[in-house]
């Protein structure tokens, strides 16, 4: 099965249109080896106006396809989600790394999924964003 028709599926299974601009998007976020900066989403699809690609991405975003990885005060990042996300909630089972010498932000699985429990809650989602040196810049 192609990437396309594999776009199309899962936007379908999330009741939303596969339009062409919300795939050329997941194409986009997909192709990037880790999270993909915004600055490098609006560079890629810089046909898109502003008010098209912030539209096309909530949309991606509430339907639990893409999620962000990392917020910072000059750049959101953003990465696919996987099958165990929904439109209801974001399920995700690892933490984000952001190298502090090539910014690059990479959804990391952890070995030991953290469990946090507070009294009289209920907890739907926790984001952890870790920061420090890749494994490319060490050397």
């Amino acid at each position: 099965m192609n990437l396309e028709t594999r776009f199309t599926d899962l936007l379908r299974d999330r009741n939303l249109k596969a339009t062409p601009k919300r795939i050329e998007l997941l194409n986009v976020v997909a192709s990037y080896s880790s999270a993909i900066p915004y600055s490098e989403i609006q560079s890629k699809l810089n046909h898109f106006d502003r008010v098209t690609l912030y539209r096309t991405i909530n949309a991606l975003l509430d339907g639990g396809i893409i999620h962000k990885a990392s917020v910072s005060s000059d750049e959101v990042y953003y990465a696919m989600c996987k099958e165990y996300c929904t439109s209801e909630c974001h399920n995700h089972k690892h933490v984000h790394f952001k190298c502090l010498e090539c910014m690059e932000v990479s959804c990391v699985d952890v070995t030991n999924p953290l469990q946090i429990q507070i009294p009289n809650v209920i907890i739907k989602q926790v984001e952890i964003e870790v920061s420090g040196v890749c494994e490319k810049c060490v050397s």
